[in-house]
C-alpha cells in the first residue's frame, strides 16, 4: 500500500499544474508621504490557508494555493488588508490602527464570481442581509448556483441541489473543515444560523483533494464571524406572521493584540398549526432549536491557533393536526412524527508560518476535528435511531519550490462510527481511512494556471480509493476567463438519514444487503466575460458540467410497484448534465440585477429503464434585483424564480382515486425585502412566497395515514404559504 501511495504522489507533478507565486513588499505610511518597510508581517491565504511573513526588508514570497481566492495582509497594531489573488500586490501599504487598538479589516466589494482558478461563487456578509437568512438553507435564496427544497411533505428536512444533483454529493465545510455529512445532512442546513456566518463560498466541480475524497459536484465553505474583526456585540431578532420567532446574539472579546474569543448564541421556535391545503397534515413542522458556539483565536505572526466548539439541540413535531412535542412514542390513533437531534462538535487548528528556513514562504498546519451526533425519530409506527461519531486529523504543508511551481501535500485520517436502526434492521459501519495527498501548482504560460491533485486513501471496508483532480484557468484577456476541471469522487452513503423521506410512506423498503460506496467522475467548463454597456459593468457567464456515476445508491420507486428499493446502480447508468448562463448587470447607480437560466438533464436507471430522476425540475430561471441609495440608508431586494415541471414516479399500482399523472407542473415564487439602516441599527421587513403558490397534494392518501397507499414522499414543490416577516439588527461598534 505504501508503495502505491508513493507511486501515486510521484505521478502528481505530471498531472498537476498551478499558479505562480505572489511577491511584493509591505510598507508603513509615514508623515510627509514617505514609506518604511515592515518586517514580520503575516501574508496568508483566507480562509485559513497557507501563509508566510515578510523578511527584514519587508519583502514576501508566497506560492498561490489552489482553492483560495483572497490574500490577507495583517500585522499587530496595523489595519488589515485583503486582496483578490489576481490583484497587484507589488506594494502593500499598512496604516496604524486608529480605533482604540482594534484591527480594521478593509475588503473591497467584488463580483459574486471570484477570480479563483476553481469556479467559485461568493456570498458576502452584505449579501446575507439581503434576505431573512435565518439559516444557511435560506442564504441561497438569491444564488443561481444552489437550490434548496424540502425533502418531503412532513419531516421539515431540507436538501440542496448543485449541478443537478442532491446536496449529498456536495461537500459542506465550516472554516474548511468537513461539517455537514452523513447523519447531519437532513437538517444540517438549518443548524448553521445566518447571523453566525461571515461569508459563504460555493465552488463547482472537482474540488481540492486536501479536504478528502467526498466532494463530487463541488464544495460549500462557511466562514463564521471572527473575534478580531467583529463588533463587540451583535443582536438579530426575527419574527413572521405564521408565528416563527428567532433570536441571535454574538459577542467578540479582544483580550490583547494576539488573543481573542467569540461567543455566538441562537434560538428559534415555531409552534403554529398551518394546514392551508386542508389535508389534515401540518404544512410546516413545529420546531425548537438552541445553538451555542464559542471560538478562540491566537496569532503572534509566528504561530496561529484556532479552537472552535459548538453544542446544538434541535427538535421537530409534525404530522397530522394536533402533533405535539409531548408525543414521545409512535401512536396508532394519529400519524405523528417526532425528531430530536443532539450534536456537539469541536475543531482545532495550529499553523506555523515560515516553517522551513530553506524554503521561503513555506508553512505547516495541523487540523483536527470531532463530532458526536445522536438522531432519534419516529414517523407513524416506524421508529428510527441513529448515532454517528466522527473524527478527522490532517497535517499539511505548503512548499513554494520556485516562482512558477509550488506544492501542497499532507496526510489525513478519517474515522466514522455510524449506527442506524429502522424496522428491525441495523445498518452499522465502522470506518477508518488513512490517506495521503498532494497538489501541485504551476503557471506554464502567461495567463494560464493549471492545478493538479491526487490523493490515495485506504478504506478498511472498501479498499483503496484513488482520487485524481485537475483544474485549468486561462485568462484569455483582461476581461475573459476560461476554466475547466475534471475529477473523481467517492462517498459512503448513510442510507436512512440521507433518504428519510423515502421511509415516510406505507411502502415497504427493499434494501440490498451489500451497499457499496458511490463513485463518480465530474467534468466541467465555464467562461466568464466582463464588459461595459452604456458605461455600466456587465458580467456574462456560462458553464456546463457533467457528472457520471460508476456506482450510486439508487432509491427506486419504479422497480417494484408498491415498494421502494435501495440498491447499487449495478449495470445501469446514472448521470447529470447541468448547464447555466447568467448575466450580472449594474443597470443604474445603486441598482444591480442578475438574470440566470439553468437546464438539467438528470437520468438514472429505474426499473431497468434509463429515466429522468423524479421530482427534479428540468429548468430554472432566477431574476434578482438589489437597489440601494447612495448613502446606503435604504435598500430594496427582490427575487423571482421559475421552476419547470418534471417526472413523477409511477402510481399505476394505486387505486384510481390516488393515482397521479406522469409529470408535475412548473411554478414560480416571488420574495422581497426592504431594509433601513441607521448608524448602529437596521430594521427590515419582507415577504416570502408573495404569489402564495404551494403544492396542493403533497401527500397521497392523507385520509388513511396507516393505510396501504399513504405516501408523503411525493413533494415536488413548496408547501409553505405566503408570510410577512419583520426583524432588526443591532450592533455595538
Amino acid at each position: 500500500m505504501i508503495i502505491r501511495c508513493i507511486a501515486a504522489l510521484m505521478a502528481v507533478p505530471l498531472l498537476a499544474f498551478s499558479q505562480s507565486t505572489k511577491e511584493g513588499v509591505v510598507v508603513q505610511r509615514q508623515d510627509g508621504g514617505t514609506f518604511l518597510p515592515l518586517p514580520g508581517v503575516t501574508v496568508q491565504f483566507v480562509p485559513n490557508g497557507p501563509g508566510t511573513r515578510t523578511n527584514s526588508d519587508g519583502r514576501f514570497l508566497i506560492a498561490v494555493a489552489a482553492g483560495f481566492d483572497s490574500i490577507e495582509v495583517r500585522h499587530v497594531g496595523y489595519t488589515t488588508r485583503r486582496y483578490a489573488v489576481q490583484d497587484d500586490m507589488t506594494r502593500v501599504v499598512l496604516d496604524l490602527v486608529n480605533v482604540e487598538g482594534r484591527a480594521v479589516t478593509v475588503e473591497a466589494e467584488q463580483s459574486s464570481i471570484t477570480s479563483a482558478p476553481v469556479k467559485t461563487e461568493r456570498i458576502s456578509s452584505r449579501d446575507l442581509t439581503k434576505a431573512a437568512c435565518c439559516s444557511l438553507a435560506e442564504s441561497f435564496e438569491k444564488s443561481p448556483t444552489v437550490e434548496v427544497s424540502f425533502s418531503d411533505a412532513i419531516s421539515g428536512a431540507r436538501t440542496i441541489q448543485l449541478l443537478g444533483l442532491r446536496g449529498t454529493y456536495t461537500q459542506l465545510l465550516t472554516e474548511a473543515v468537513p461539517a455537514v455529512r452523513g447523519m447531519e445532512i437532513p437538517y444540517g442546513l438549518d443548524h448553521i444560523p445566518g447571523p453566525f456566518m461571515e461569508s459563504v463560498s460555493i465552488s463547482k466541480g472537482a474540488a481540492t483533494v486536501s479536504q478528502g475524497y467526498e466532494a463530487m459536484t463541488g464544495q460549500i465553505n462557511v466562514e463564521y464571524r471572527k473575534p478580531m474583526s467583529s463588533e463587540p456585540f451583535y443582536l438579530n431578532m426575527y419574527g413572521n406572521t405564521l408565528g416563527r420567532a428567532e433570536v441571535n446574539a454574538t459577542s467578540a472579546i479582544v483580550l490583547n493584540d494576539e488573543l481573542g474569543t467569540m461567543v455566538m448564541a441562537h434560538g428559534r421556535t415555531f409552534n403554529g398549526e398551518v394546514d392551508q391545503n386542508t389535508d389534515g397534515f401540518l404544512d410546516m413542522p413545529k420546531f425548537r432549536q438552541w445553538n451555542l458556539l464559542n471560538r478562540w483565536w491566537f496569532n503572534n505572526d509566528d504561530i496561529e491557533v484556532q479552537v472552535l466548539g459548538r453544542l446544538l439541540r434541535d427538535g421537530y413535531a409534525t404530522g397530522q393536526m394536533g402533533a405535539s412535542f409531548d408525543d414521545r412514542a409512535p401512536r396508532d390513533d394519529r400519524f405523528a412524527m417526532r425528531t430530536t437531534i443532539d450534536r456537539s462538535e469541536v475543531f482545532a487548528k495550529v499553523g506555523l508560518l515560515d516553517a522551513f528556513d530553506a524554503v521561503e514562504g513555506s508553512s505547516v498546519a495541523i487540523v483536527a476535528n470531532a463530532s458526536w451526533h445522536d438522531y432519534s425519530s419516529f414517523f407513524g409506527l416506524r421508529q428510527y435511531e441513529g448515532r454517528q461519531r466522527s473524527a478527522q486529523v490532517r497535517a499539511l504543508t505548503a512548499l513554494p519550490f520556485r516562482d512558477d511551481v509550488s506544492m501542497m501535500a499532507g496526510l489525513s485520517w478519517q474515522f466514522d462510527d455510524v449506527a442506524e436502526s429502522i424496522l428491525d434492521r441495523n445498518l452499522n459501519r465502522w470506518e477508518s481511512v488513512p490517506g495521503i495527498f498532494a497538489e501541485v501548482t504551476t503557471k506554464p504560460f502567461n495567463g494560464v494556471t493549471l492545478i493538479g491533485g491526487m490523493r490515495v486513501d485506504e478504506h478498511n471496508m472498501f479498499g483503496t480509493f484513488v482520487t485524481p483532480r485537475v483544474h485549468g484557468k486561462w485568462s484569455m484577456t483582461d476581461y475573459t476567463t476560461l476554466r475547466a476541471s475534471a475529477g473523481k469522487g467517492y462517498r459512503v452513503p448513510t442510507l436512512v438519514a440521507e433518504n428519510i423521506s423515502a421511509f415516510i410512506t406505507s411502502m415497504p423498503p427493499i434494501i440490498e444487503t451489500d451497499i457499496r460506496p458511490e463513485v463518480s467522475w465530474n467534468y466541467g467548463v465555464s467562461i466568464t466575460h466582463v464588459m461595459e454597456v452604456f458605461g455600466r459593468a456587465v458580467t456574462l457567464d456560462a458553464e456546463l458540467y457533467h457528472t457520471e456515476f460508476n456506482n450510486q445508491l439508487v432509491v427506486d420507486f419504479d422497480a417494484v410497484p408498491g415498494s421502494v428499493q435501495f440498491r447499487n446502480l449495478g449495470d445501469g447508468r446514472s448521470f447529470a448534465t447541468a448547464g447555466m448562463v447568467q448575466a450580472l448587470m449594474s443597470v443604474l447607480p445603486g441598482l444591480d440585477v442578475n438574470v440566470a437560466y439553468r437546464r438539467v438533464d438528470n437520468r438514472t436507471t429505474f426499473g431497468g429503464k434509463l429515466m429522468e430522476r423524479p421530482m427534479f425540475s428540468r429548468d430554472r430561471v432566477l431574476v434578482t434585483a438589489s437597489w440601494a441609495l447612495p448613502d446606503d440608508s435604504w435598500q430594496i431586494d427582490a427575487t423571482w424564480s421559475y421552476h419547470s415541471g418534471g417526472r413523477l414516479p409511477s402510481t399505476e399500482h394505486l387505486t384510481p382515486e390516488h393515482r397521479r399523472g406522469d409529470a408535475f407542473p412548473g411554478f414560480a415564487r416571488l420574495n422581497g425585502q426592504v431594509q433601513h439602516r441607521f448608524s448602529d441599527f437596521d430594521v427590515y421587513v419582507g415577504i416570502e412566497n408573495a404569489t402564495n403558490f404551494f403544492q396542493q397534494d403533497p401527500i397521497i392518501a392523507p385520509e388513511r395515514p396507516f393505510g396501504p397507499h399513504f405516501d408523503a414522499a411525493m413533494a415536488w414543490g413548496p408547501t409553505d404559504q405566503r408570510f410577512v416577516y419583520l426583524g432588526f439588527r443591532f450592533r455595538v461598534p
